[in-house]
């Protein structure tokens, strides 16, 4: 089924009103019409409520919305309802949406989803594989492997509160470096801009993690190497509201379980870099609690 963005006149309307739109794939749904001559499937598929996977705008929403549509697919098939995907601007701005409840489902940073775990009663259902590395990443032509080269310089980022972004920061005081003493940071719109950023020399080095680095066009890519591999942190989780009944969690967390297992499952982790989607475990959880106050911090969940 076609990808579409909103229609440019709701987007118009949230930015005259000053929020910020948000950003979905969907599915086209038939006219009724149809759907009653395809049979009482499709129509009790019309008629069922729509779920909402929010996914955490990581890479550019062009990326993120192919990479999920066979899970949206298999999500839509399986459960015999209308299924979006759904994301936001920004790491922020994603995770305001998640604690007001606007998803059903979440694809969420492992620190923010521990983070609505604890203070929003969001469920997780299961953990994506491989684990993330978190990468310090130079321009190609930049010799100096060392962290020192950011002192009394930037280091640049694109997601601030992301788990990766906290690892190396904490890598980084390990090092001697304190962000706001030792160096600036520069936060970018995005993870395309990082490229741009380290190849104008404004930052000499940026963090991001591994898929982020392998959504960047090729070519950019050439322009770019990795000086560091920080850490490996716990992949993304997938969480479910609140909100939803108890029997449909359930049935979403088999469905996630089995998905591997599928051609939609393959098609996923072709497009995406994922490898596996497995429950989660309690070294999970003991890696990410001592982000959770910084987490919150950064969110402006505490002073």
């Amino acid at each position: 089924m076609p990808l579409s963005h909103r229609a440019p006149s709701c987007a118009s309307a949230d930015r005259r009103a000053g929020r910020r739109p948000v950003i979905r794939a969907l599915s086209m749904p038939p006219i009724a019409a149809l759907a009653g001559a395809l049979g009482p499937g499709v129509a009790r598929a019309q008629a069922a409520p729509t779920l909402t996977i929010g996914v955490l705008p990581n890479v550019s929403a062009r990326i993120l919305f192919a990479s999920y549509q066979p899970m949206r697919e298999y999500f839509e098939r399986s459960l015999g309802q209308r299924v979006e995907v759904a994301t936001a601007p920004d790491f922020r701005a994603f995770s305001e949406r998640t604690f007001k409840g606007d998803y059903d489902l979440v694809v969420i940073a492992p620190n923010l989803g521990r983070v609505a775990q604890l203070d929003a009663g969001w469920e997780l259902l299961a953990v994506y594989e491989p684990r993330i590395p978190a990468l310090a990443v130079a321009a190609a032509e930049n010799t100096d492997s060392s962290a020192s080269q950011i002192r009394g310089k930037s280091l640049a980022m694109a997601n601030p509160q992301s788990l990766v972004a906290l690892v190396a920061l904490d890598w980084l005081r390990s090092q001697g470096l304190q962000a706001g003493v030792d160096f600036r940071t520069v936060v970018t719109a995005n993870d395309d801009s990082l490229g741009a950023v380290l190849r104008s020399g404004e930052a000499p080095v940026a963090i991001m993690s591994r898929g982020e680095l392998r959504a960047k066009p090729p070519e950019m890519q050439a322009h770019l190497r990795v000086i560091h591999e920080v850490a490996q942190v716990p992949g993304f989780f997938v969480m479910a509201n609140p909100r939803m009944d108890a029997a449909q969690r359930r049935r979403l967390k088999t469905l996630l379980l089995g998905f591997a297992a599928t051609e939609d499952g393959k098609r996923f982790f072709s497009l995406s870099g994922f490898t596996q989607i497995r429950e989660a475990s309690d070294a999970d959880l003991r890696f990410l609690d001592p982000f959770n106050e910084i987490t919150r911090r950064g969110l402006g969940l505490r002073p």
